[in-house]
């Protein structure tokens, strides 16, 4: 007999298959070509085009029409999310949400436009850190040089006791200064007056308002070696003059104390605020319990005003590589200046504005931010793990 094929009935695509594969290949060719826009967009403008002898008047026209492909691919896909049939289920709510808080958000587009030109665009400018800036050839037309900065910042002689410095003054002011407002708040908290509790509150925040140039010249008033008043006084009495301004090995504590005279009282207000909202009943309920003050702080105001405390406590980790810049610039004197009070925003402001090395201070002034974003990240993670509540 001769052999007869069998041939097997096909198995029949289901709408939801088609969907699914559709949804799939809607993805791929959209993110294709968000990424070949967002990278033709940025060779365009930092004219990394392998060459460089670059000359504007040779080859200026070809970051142009770069840059106009770039921007009309990244645009064809914005409108491929929201007109696209097979990615409509992801971009349908975000058009159904923005139809319906239509008038909210043209009230805040123009705080978006503003943001976006001058905190975003000016972003553009850390590709200066890995060009050789030359100011005739403008950041754009500067020779690319890879990260050449970085290895010689690395490779400086100053460049691990900066890190130190920097990285040790952030933790300890950390470890220092961040209990002393909410243990400050709690205080207030326990005030039975209202009056003298804003009386209070309004006096220890004021210093907040005082710049750090004008804190330098009170300070320096006050303890000046030859004609500060308090070791007028001292000298006067037959003790030593203590010279807190230039010696090293106070240095710390100088920066420590005058951040809490001046930061401590505006950072009760957030707790304080927080603390106000907290149910009144819960004290009353505890009060009937037999709970004295102490137990009502630890079992419910810090509870209630955590969420706020770990906010705080991430937002401070995440900076803890940038040193208070005009605090450290005020305070620092000679004697200070290339030791303990040398950091990175310091050396950075040295290199840039000081000696015009704009390129290797935006290389260390990247890298900062790198590890301080890096921080942000790790201790929102950290928190989270250990008490279930993060900023993100």
């Amino acid at each position: 007999m001769a052999s007869q094929r069998i041939s097997m009935p096909a198995t029949p695509v289901s709408a939801q298959e088609k969907r699914a594969h559709g949804l799939v290949l809607g993805s791929i060719v959209l993110s294709l070509l968000m990424l070949a826009g967002a990278g033709i967009w940025y060779i365009a403008i930092t004219g990394i085009i392998g060459r460089k002898d670059w000359d504007f008047m040779t080859y200026g026209l070809g970051p142009a029409v770069l840059g106009i492909v770039g921007g009309v691919l990244l645009i064809v896909s914005i409108l491929c999310y929201f007109l696209v049939p097979s990615v409509r289920h992801w971009s349908k709510p975000v058009a159904r949400d923005l139809w319906k808080d239509r008038y909210r958000y043209s009230l805040i587009l123009p705080g978006l436009i503003v943001v976006f030109i001058f905190s975003y665009m000016p972003m553009y400018g850390i590709v200066l850190g890995f060009k050789e800036y030359k100011i005739k050839s403008g950041i754009m037309f500067s020779q690319w040089v890879g990260t050449y900065h970085f290895e010689r910042f690395f490779k400086s002689p100053v460049a691990g006791q900066t890190i130190w410095n920097t990285f040790f003054i952030g933790v300890t002011q950390l470890v220092i200064t961040f209990p002393v407002p909410i243990i400050l708040a709690l205080l207030m908290n326990e005030l039975r007056s209202t009056g003298y509790r804003r009386t209070v509150q309004t006096i220890i925040y004021l210093p907040h308002f005082i710049s750090w140039v004008i804190m330098y010249s009170l300070l320096f008033s006050l303890f000046s070696i030859t004609s500060g008043l308090v070791n007028k006084l001292l000298m006067s009495l037959g003790r030593p003059a203590i010279n807190l301004l230039s010696d090293p090995n106070k240095f710390y504590g100088l920066l420590y104390g005058t951040s809490i005279w001046k930061e401590a009282g505006w950072g009760t207000i957030i707790y304080m605020a927080a603390i106000a909202g907290v149910d009144q009943e819960m004290y009353e309920a505890a009060y009937l319990d037999g709970a004295n003050r102490w137990q009502q702080c630890f079992h419910i105001t810090l509870p209630s005003i955590a969420f706020s405390i770990t906010t705080m406590l991430i937002l401070n980790v995440g900076s803890v590589m940038g040193a208070n810049f005009d605090q450290i610039m005020n305070l620092r004197t000679a004697a200070t200046q290339t030791t303990v009070a040398q950091v990175i925003d310091t050396y950075v402001y040295d290199m840039g504005v000081g000696k015009g090395q704009y390129d290797l201070s935006t290389a260390i002034g990247l890298f900062q931010q790198v590890v301080n974003c890096v921080l942000l990240f790790i201790s929102n993670y950290v928190v989270k793990r250990m008490s279930g509540e993060g900023f993100f």
